[in-house]
């Protein structure tokens, strides 16, 4: 195992501030310097959490602080200069959701991390949730038969402040909608517990805020396994819900607070089935890294250091934003999108 890592981060505002504190609880990564544009923001940055030297430039921040590995916190269509930035200086990259928000960036990142031998990892802290990891486990393991139909919800409030906040938020360039920026986490997670996408069509519209994307959309997805679902999210409600349900053959489990199983006792009729309910222990189903992302930071350095992939290494890290670029094809088009064609281009 190599020996601790020189840690960086790129972007200090936000996010940037989760990855700092994060670092600073994992055991094998030291704080060492950070990257901004804004000089100011990068100095109050390295005040709070303790790094040594603050840059302009990411690749220079890698060479001059002498950094093995770094967090990519910008604006997310900033992604892949930022990652490729870094992977061709030396430096192993762990970047925020969505890796980035085109294709072509996308695969520029992938190609340049490749190209570089240096670890790209995506920030996706729901795969670290023992309930989800433990409903991924139920739906491997048969537990509610042959899965048929999985329904994710993300109903959201977010003002119009939000996006007034920054001028790249809620752009097709920087951003995305909210299927792209907030969506994209729980369809992550769908999509990892039930085995991948085929294909998506989809609907859009930017019902309620100002914003060049949707802060309102519906998925209908073809699982690889056959199954069907739907996603809805909107940043446009109070009261809402994040919730997610997979039905299957012989029972189903929903996740919000926790997991609930529902299963089957046998005694059916010709209009029904009986179930009975109950919360499964997720303990065993922990990740050993821990939770949130203090777990996903842990789990990126334990890689690096011991020379493994990462929970989400790129090829996964993309899946998510693969399906968001599918549906966004499929509402201008009219017609569903195999995630094939998104990956061809």
């Amino acid at each position: 195992m190599v020996d601790s890592l020189r840690y960086g981060i790129v972007g200090c505002a936000g996010i940037g501030n989760t990855h700092a504190e994060a670092v600073a609880a994992v055991e094998g990564a030291d704080l060492v310097a950070c990257a901004d544009l804004d000089a100011e923001a990068a100095e109050a940055f390295a005040d709070d959490h303790g790094a040594a030297e603050t840059f302009d430039d990411p690749a220079t921040m890698v060479a001059e602080a002498d950094v093995d590995a770094a967090s990519v916190c910008t604006p997310s269509g900033t992604h892949a200069d930022v990652t490729t930035d870094l992977a061709g200086a030396g430096a192993h990259v762990l970047c925020e959701k969505p890796l980035d928000v085109t294709a072509e960036r996308v695969d520029r990142m992938v190609e340049a991390c490749d190209e570089a031998g240096v670890t790209l990892a995506g920030v996706f802290q729901r795969r670290f949730d023992p309930a989800v990891r433990r409903a991924k486990r139920a739906v491997e393991d048969g537990e509610i038969g042959r899965p048929v139909l999985a329904e994710t919800q993300l109903e959201w409030f977010r003002p119009q402040a939000y996006y007034d906040s920054a001028g790249w938020r809620g752009t097709r360039e920087m951003d995305g909608g909210a299927f792209m920026n907030q969506g994209i986490h729980a369809l992550d997670a769908l999509q990892w517990v039930m085995g991948g996408v085929e294909s998506v069509q989809a609907e859009t519209g930017t019902l309620a805020r100002e914003l060049e994307c949707e802060d309102t959309g519906a998925m209908v997805l073809r699982f690889e396994n056959g199954a069907v679902g739907t996603v809805a999210v909107t940043m446009a409600t109070k009261g809402g819900t994040d919730r997610t349900e997979i039905n299957g053959t012989e029972g189903s489990l929903a996740l919000g607070d926790g997991i609930e199983l529902r299963v089957g006792t046998g005694e059916e009729t010709l209009w029904g089935a009986e179930t009975e309910s109950r919360t499964p222990a997720v303990e065993s189903a922990a990740h050993p890294a821990g939770t949130d992302h203090e777990g996903v930071v842990r789990d990126f350095v334990d890689a690096v250091r011991e020379g493994r992939e990462p929970e989400a290494p790129a090829r996964e890290a993309r899946a998510a934003v693969d399906i968001v670029l599918a549906a966004y094809r499929s509402a201008e088009s009219g017609e569903r999108v195999a995630l094939d064609e998104v990956r061809s281009d």
